[in-house]
C-alpha cells in the first residue's frame, strides 16, 4: 500500500517516496523492502545501501553464483584444482592437453569429455571425422576407458554417479538441467553420442553417455545418459562392447 492519507485516511498505490533509500518511505515513514540485489548482492543498485554477508560463493570461489560479483585470490589450489569449489585445471602429461574442472557436492570432476588418443586400445571419434574430438571428445570401449586414465583421476562407479544425481535433487529432469550444455552445474554435458559394438554411431546432438566402472549380474555395465528430447538424466545399462563418452572424477 501507498502513503495514508492524515485527514481521512485514504492510500494510494505507489506514491511512496524512497529518494532517500529503498527501505523507508520519506514520506510517511513506512518501512519498505524495495531494493534491488541482483547486480549486486551486497549493494542496491537504486539507492546504494550496502549489507554483508550476502554473496553466493559455493560454486566458485571468485565469482558470486545469484549476482557475478567477481572476487581475486580465493581459490585454495592444489595442482591447479581448487580444494574448495573445485574450479581450475588440470593437465594431462601424455598430450599436454587441458581440461576445467569443476566440483558437485564433495566430488571433482572434469568438466569436459576426455580427448586423448591413446597409443593402444579402441576410441573412434564420431563418425570417425576428427572435427569432432574438439568438442565431444573420442568415443572409447570400456577397456580402453579403464586403462588410459591419468595418475589421480579414475572412471566414477555407478554410485558416484548416484551420488551426483543424489546432489542434484534426484529428478531427472531437474539434474538434466544442471548438467546440460550451459546447465547451472558447470558440468557442460554435450551430446557426444554413442558408437555400437557392430560400429555403427548414433546420437550425436540428442544424447551423451557417460562410461561407470560397474557391471551388473548380468554383464551388462552402467552407464550415466543425457538425453536431449527426454530431457532426463539417468543410469542406463549397455553392453561392455559399445564407445561411450568418458568424464573422469578425482581420487579423494
Amino acid at each position: 500500500m501507498g502513503c495514508k492519507c492524515s485527514s481521512c485516511g485514504a492510500t494510494r498505490d505507489k506514491e511512496h517516496d524512497t529518494s532517500n533509500g529503498c527501505g523507508k518511505c520519506s514520506k510517511c515513514g513506512k518501512e519498505l523492502d524495495l531494493h534491488e540485489w541482483s547486480k549486486n548482492c551486497e549493494k542496491c543498485s537504486k539507492c546504494g545501501k550496502t549489507r554483508e554477508a550476502h554473496h553466493s560463493w559455493e560454486k566458485d570461489c571468485e565469482k558470486c553464483s545469484t549476482c557475478g560479483t567477481t572476487r581475486n585470490d580465493k581459490h585454495h589450489k592444489v595442482n591447479g584444482i581448487c580444494q574448495v569449489c573445485g574450479h581450475g585445471t588440470f593437465v594431462d602429461e601424455n598430450d599436454k592437453r587441458t581440461y576445467k574442472t569443476i566440483k558437485i557436492g564433495e566430488q571433482i570432476i572434469m568438466a569436459e569429455n576426455f580427448a586423448r588418443k591413446p597409443a593402444t586400445g579402441n576410441c573412434w571419434a564420431y563418425e570417425d571425422h576428427s572435427n569432432n574430438v574438439t568438442k565431444h571428445g573420442y568415443l572409447y570401449d570400456l577397456e580402453t576407458a579403464k586403462a588410459m586414465v591419468p595418475k589421480g583421476w579414475h572412471l566414477p562407479s555407478k554410485a558416484e554417479w548416484q551420488t551426483l544425481h543424489h546432489f542434484l535433487g534426484d529428478d531427472d529432469k531437474k539434474v538434466y538441467d544442471h548438467l546440460k550444455a550451459g546447465g547451472s552445474s558447470g558440468f557442460d554435458g554435450v551430446f557426444g553420442g554413442w558408437r555400437s559394438a557392430k560400429g555403427t554411431f548414433n546420437g550425436l546432438g540428442a544424447s551423451a553417455h557417460f562410461w561407470s566402472d560397474t557391471a551388473d549380474a548380468d554383464g551388462k555395465v552402467w552407464h550415466y545418459k543425457l538425453g536431449a528430447f527426454s530431457h532426463k538424466a539417468e543410469l542406463e545399462k549397455g553392453d561392455a562392447g559399445l564407445a561411450l563418452s568418458v568424464r573422469l572424477f578425482l581420487d579423494k
